[in-house]
């Protein structure tokens, strides 16, 4: 029992006791005693009531962590080396094809037509050899009138000469040959002659 309420109670006794005191009958008043007791009581105030103690409300710990998984540490796998370019293929080339043979239904006529025959040029390095002679040659006109090939038939004997009479008759025009109102393919000889004067 705490000091407070010894106190309270010690109080409250007295208190009744001092009712009791005044409220009983008169007792016959004995002789006089000089020899009286006197009790001293000292009312004090009881202390102010404590303040209430805080409650405590004790929490569950939290929950440990759980332990993260460990990954294995990869190494990154260094470059694969890149396979050497292949080597280069070479580059075959093929052959020209050989010249198609003339037609076969090339009709034959007994001079070439002209339209326009080119300037007749004697070629100044054989005029300076004092190089002459014929060139006799077979043109292959279609039906529009152009050349799909010319054949020497007979040299002059002389190279330059010989180039000089084809380039004449490539910058020639012609007529083609008519069969009633068609025009067909036709083949004649031409000759160019070389002499100096």
């Amino acid at each position: 029992m705490n000091r407070a309420l010894i106190i309270f109670y010690t109080l409250a006794l007295a208190i009744h006791a001092a009712i009791l005191f005044w409220l009983k009958p008169p007792a016959p008043k004995p002789p006089k005693i000089f020899n009286e007791t006197y009790v001293d009581v000292t009312l004090t105030q009881p202390p102010p009531p404590e303040p209430p103690k805080p409650i405590i409300v004790l929490l569950p710990p939290p929950p440990e962590p759980k332990p993260e998984m460990m990954i294995p540490e990869t190494k990154p796998e260094p470059p694969k080396p890149l396979p050497p370019p292949p080597p280069p293929k070479p580059v075959v080339i093929p052959p020209s094809p050989p010249p198609k043979p003339p037609p076969t239904n090339y009709v034959q006529v007994s001079q070439p037509t002209f339209i326009a025959q080119a300037q007749h040029i004697y070629p100044p390095e054989a005029a300076r050899r004092h190089q002459q002679g014929v060139v006799t040659l077979m043109l292959y006109i279609n039906g529009s009138g152009t050349l799909d090939k010319i054949e020497i038939v007979k040299s002059s004997g002389f190279p330059l000469l010989d180039e000089a009479a084809i380039k004449e008759m490539k910058q020639s025009h012609f007529q083609p040959a008519m069969d009633g109102a068609i025009p067909i393919r036709s083949r004649a000889q031409a000759s160019v002659t070389y002499r100096l004067q």
